[in-house]
This record gives C-alpha cells, sequence and structure tokens, in this order.
C-alpha cells in the first residue's frame, strides 16, 4: 500500500524480524513498548497514573516513529546515521518535529485508548501495586526511493498489564483472596486494539502476515507439543489480531454498502 505525507509518497512494507527486533529494543523505542501506568497505594487507599492519561483517564496508544539505521549488518544502531536520517525525512515533509508527523499519522490511523483493566481491583484493599503496560506494535517501512527517504513506522496492536505487588498491607486479606483467586499472582490482562480507520486495518495486517509466515517457519516440522510455549502464544495472539482485522474490515464493508447516499454542495 501506499500513503501521503505532506504531498510525498511512501510505499508502506512490512519489515524483517531481526530488523524489527532491533527497532523495537531500541532504548527510545522500548519506553513505548514497556511504560509505567499506575500505581496503587493500600495504606492510603490512593491510586495515581504513572503515565500520560486522556481527560477521561483512558491511557493513549499513541503511533510511533523511529529513523533507525543499523551498522553495517547488523542489528546496533548507527546513531549519526539515523539522527541523519530523522533530519533530512523532516526537512522533506517541511515539518519541525516527529510529533509533527505522528498527529499526521492519528489523523490517519486514529488514536485508541484504553482504560486501566478492573481485574487488579480486589487487591486494593490489602496490597500495593504498580501496573505496567507492554505495547505489541505492528512494524512498517515508510519508503521514497526517489528521494532515498525512509523511515519506521509503530502501530499499537496489541497491549498487555501486568502488576507487581510492592507491599502487602493486610498479610491475611491477602492469603485468604489468594487462595480463593490463585490467578491473581501470575494475571496478565490482554487486550486487541481497535483498528477504527481502513489504512490502520491494511498496515497492522501487512505487517501481521509477514510475521505469521515468519513464525511458521519457526515453526515448521514441529508438532503443536514441541513448539516452545511462547512461539505457540505468539502464533495465537497473531492470529487473533489478524481475525479482529478481518471481522472489522467487513464490517466497514457492509456499513458502506448500507449507507445512504449523501448530498454534497
Amino acid at each position: 500500500m501506499k500513503i501521503k505525507l505532506n504531498g510525498i509518497e511512501f510505499e508502506v512494507t512490512a519489515v524483517e524480524p531481526a530488523l524489527r527486533e532491533a527497532i523495537l529494543g531500541d532504548p527510545v523505542i522500548a519506553k513505548a513498548v514497556w511504560r509505567d501506568v499506575y500505581a496503587w497505594d493500600a495504606a492510603a487507599q490512593e491510586g495515581k497514573n504513572t503515565g500520560p492519561v486522556t481527560q477521561n483517564g483512558a491511557i493513549p496508544l499513541a503511533n510511533g516513529l523511529s529513523f533507525f539505521v543499523p551498522k553495517g549488518e547488523g542489528a546496533e544502531k548507527n546513531e549519526s546515521a539515523s539522527r541523519t536520517s530523522g533530519e533530512r525525512f523532516l526537512k522533506a515533509l517541511n515539518v519541525k518535529s516527529t510529533i509533527d508527523v505522528l498527529k499526521a499519522m492519528a489523523r490517519l490511523l486514529g488514536m485508541p485508548q484504553k482504560i486501566l483493566p478492573k481485574e487488579f481491583d480486589p487487591l486494593r484493599p490489602v496490597a500495593s501495586f504498580t501496573v505496567r503496560m507492554h505495547v505489541e506494535h505492528s512494524v512498517l517501512r515508510l519508503r521514497n526511493a526517489s528521494r532515498n527517504l525512509q523511515a519506521y513506522l509503530l502501530v499499537p496492536g496489541q497491549i498487555g498489564f501486568h502488576h507487581e505487588i510492592t507491599a502487602i498491607h493486610d498479610q491475611a486479606g491477602y492469603d485468604a483472596l489468594i487462595a480463593e483467586k490463585p490467578e491473581l499472582k501470575t494475571l496478565t490482562p490482554l487486550f486487541l486494539v481497535p483498528a477504527r480507520t481502513k489504512a490502520n486495518r491494511e498496515m497492522r495486517a501487512t505487517a501481521l502476515m509477514a510475521q505469521t509466515r515468519d513464525l511458521a517457519e519457526q515453526a515448521k516440522g514441529k508438532s503443536v507439543e514441541e513448539l516452545p510455549e511462547a512461539l505457540r502464544m505468539r502464533i495465537g495472539r497473531n492470529q487473533a489480531e489478524l481475525r479482529m482485522l478481518a471481522q472489522a474490515a467487513n464490517q466497514a464493508r457492509q456499513g458502506q454498502t448500507g449507507a445512504k447516499p449523501r448530498a454534497t454542495a
């Protein structure tokens, strides 16, 4: 697929697995992959958001942008070349910062939000805890070959919430709660990020299908039982997201078919 940013056309393609991992491992990008979002103080019975939230208290799931350039054929980042690539990209688009580009991408892809899940609420009377959010991104290459411009777009697709007990306020109460609900010790609520626009659906599907082919190659010749648990779970999550995207696309087509014509001035 292709998109236009400030009149410049970019081809959108999936990235190679090793490059994807290198981009997501960049310390700057890693801050968007793992985020501190909430802290609860059982003694004071008060909680606070530890990351950005919207006016209604939801956590924004922003897109990301990287100008990652590797050193040679390896996965290490070439800081100087990456900085130069970013400067050239922004200058060509006639914008001052990546924020301007991300605002344009938000208009194209949407800006989803997520309210903190309530699954951790039973812990509130007995324990203090923190919550971190992990975001699984689709990573796509934006390239204009004629201008030698390139960037990598990160689109949120899956999110998971992980908690850590920081203090037990009521030991007896905590022990009783865990005995009743042992799943609270390892609870990790997972969610798929809705796709509200056609561009969002198509970009994520492009990246996910490439990932799925790579994962299938890793699983080739092995039974389900022989697959490492992490790989099996990754395949399952990717398939679930692809099904969700297909359903969203089908619903959008049905909505267009049933829509009434609108008059134009």
